[in-house]
């Protein structure tokens, strides 16, 4: 899953506001009280050196997705964007600063969301084909460092490389020099010993639906094509349907090679 990018961290500390070098109105004790308090988290800012801010910076950073969310909710509740309206109309702060505070805000509310968002375990796979474990560990470094939609056209390629693997070990030869993902496929399911074999009745919607894999791998082609960063597109695909994809992606490789290898 996402985490939190460095530019992200520093426009949340933005966010609360720094004075002096130090993070918003939280002294040492209050800070230490908010990761339980609003957050529901067991975080002991004493374990870090350092001001206020270099904590919070290195807490955040360090959290799991799943605890950056949590402390990106802390955030929000004790520092509502009612609270920088006060400030506004005080004039504490000006009225530019308050319009940042806005966009921040929604921004902050759009990373919790992506930070909730469900990412299928990548695991290990049986089949041992290096280049498909090299390209799978780039994925997880866009995902983690990036977003997920940078990591689209690098799991297309683990599957694309993956099939190709499947049918130099089959001795399945095509005419094309650039064989279609979906084309790959195709092959497989039906010269592939551990695909070649006898559907029985109660197995028959299973079938139906494997059947159904060359399309969502064209699909899935398409999309890395015309809507991921492998091209100069301008319309990239969204966050959502990028984590969508990678899910998909894991997967369909998953299964393949649960097939593939329990029959080898």
């Amino acid at each position: 899953m996402a985490k939190l990018k460095n530019v992200e961290v520093n426009s949340i500390v933005s966010y609360i506001g720094v004075h002096n070098g130090y993070l918003g109105d939280f002294s040492y004790a209050t800070h230490a009280a908010f990761y339980p308090d609003y957050c529901g988290l067991d975080i002991d800012p004493s374990m870090y050196n350092g001001t206020t801010r270099e904590r919070f910076i290195a807490i955040i950073s360090e959290a799991s997705p799943s605890d950056q969310s949590k402390i990106l909710e802390g955030v929000l509740e004790k520092y509502p964007i009612e609270y920088f309206e006060d400030l506004s109309k005080e004039k504490i702060i000006s009225v530019n600063e308050y319009q940042k505070k806005i966009r921040t805000y929604k921004k902050i509310n759009e990373w919790i969301n992506r930070l909730d968002g469900e990412i299928i375990e990548q695991g290990e796979l049986k089949n041992d084909f290096e280049f498909v474990k090299k390209v799978l560990d780039q994925s997880e470094i866009l995902i983690s460092n990036h977003s997920y939609g940078s990591a689209v056209d690098r799991v297309h390629t683990a599957i694309h490389g993956y099939l190709k693997a499947l049918c130099d070990e089959e001795n399945i030869i095509f005419n094309e020099q650039n064989v279609k993902i979906q084309d790959m496929w195709g092959r497989l399911k039906v010269e592939h010993t551990s695909f070649s074999i006898e559907i029985k009745e109660h197995q028959r919607p299973i079938n139906q639906t494997a059947a159904a894999i060359g399309k969502i791998l064209g699909n899935m082609n398409e999309v890395r094509n015309r809507h991921g960063f492998s091209h100069p597109n301008d319309d990239i695909i969204e966050e959502d349907e990028a984590r969508f994809i990678v899910n998909l992606s894991r997967v369909l490789l998953f299964y393949i090679d649960s097939k593939t290898s329990d029959n080898s």
